[in-house]
């Protein structure tokens, strides 16, 4: 019985003469210890880890402020990020964003997204096609095309481990922050009606397109404050379109293919290959 109570009184007197003072880094960790030198751009200070006194030199920039044992307190970087890695922000999994783009390219695209795990989260996309009717004139019809449709992208993010060259914030820590790739699947199908030249009494010409595509993805989410996300990405891919229920391009009237499928582009009129990308701003619950 001796032994362990000399060795529990030991450790307290080494935690006693080393927690004295208390250093905030910018992630929300609070260490304390006993702060042996402030340099220009380190800082050494001694702490205890298990039984031991151990050495630790830190830089600055890490380092929000530094309070010592007598009162005097140093703040090394008064903007660093304030937001706690708390089990509360933490358990905000939820996200629900909304393409700012999106509108601007006559269509409306709403997005959830659901952490699954450590780095893996399922995302999920829906959108309207045909906010407005454009007022596009040219020599073939006499008014701009009303589109009606909807798209759908489904995806699967990996969210990549963030840079060992840096210590990561709270923001860092979120489980749906950081660089990810996506596999995602791409599916839009629209109707288009044109008013042609020529041809009053038939009126009205619909054109049907379906389209699907399977891109790999890369982008980075970031947390905006306690609760926002900004969500910036591109993908690349391959994909197929159908006219009027008819796979193209083909000959004659298929020959033709809508290279803006809303959900993605088709780089030409005849080749597979799509891409796609987008900028979203979301919340999280």
């Amino acid at each position: 019985m001796t032994r362990p109570l000399l060795s529990i009184f030991a450790f307290g007197l080494v935690l006693c003469g080393y927690a004295q003072d208390s250093l905030f880094y910018a992630n929300g960790m609070v260490v304390i210890g006993e702060v042996e030198e402030l340099g220009v751009e380190m800082v050494r200070y001694r702490t205890v880890s298990g039984e031991r006194s151990v050495v630790v030199v830190a830089e600055k920039r890490f380092l929000k402020k530094v309070k010592l044992a007598g009162g005097q307190e140093f703040v090394l970087n008064p903007s660093a990020d304030p937001i706690i890695a708390t089990p509360a922000f933490l358990a905000s999994d939820h996200a629900l964003s909304l393409d700012f783009i999106a509108p601007a390219t006559n269509h409306l695209t709403i997005g959830y997204e659901q952490s699954m795990g450590t780095r893996v989260a399922l995302t999920a996309r829906l959108g309207y096609i045909g906010l407005y009717r454009t007022k596009e004139y040219s020599y073939y019809y006499s008014e701009g095309p009303k589109l009606r449709g909807g798209m759908l992208k489904l995806g699967i993010k990996f969210i990549l481990p963030p840079s060992p060259r840096r210590l990561p914030t709270a923001r860092d820590q979120h489980p749906l922050a950081g660089w990810y790739l996506r596999p995602e699947l791409l599916l839009s199908a629209w109707q288009d009606e044109r008013s042609y030249h020529g041809y009053p009494i038939y009126g009205p010409i619909r054109t049907d397109y379906a389209s699907a595509a399977l891109n790999m993805v890369v982008g980075r989410q970031v947390i905006l404050g306690s609760q926002f996300t900004f969500d910036l990405y591109g993908g690349i891919g391959y994909g197929l379109q159908w006219r009027n229920g008819d796979l193209g391009p083909g000959s004659g009237s298929n020959s033709y293919r809508a290279e803006y499928s809303y959900s993605h582009i088709f780089v030409g009129s005849r080749t597979p290959l799509a891409i796609s990308g987008g900028m979203t701003f979301g919340f999280l619950f």
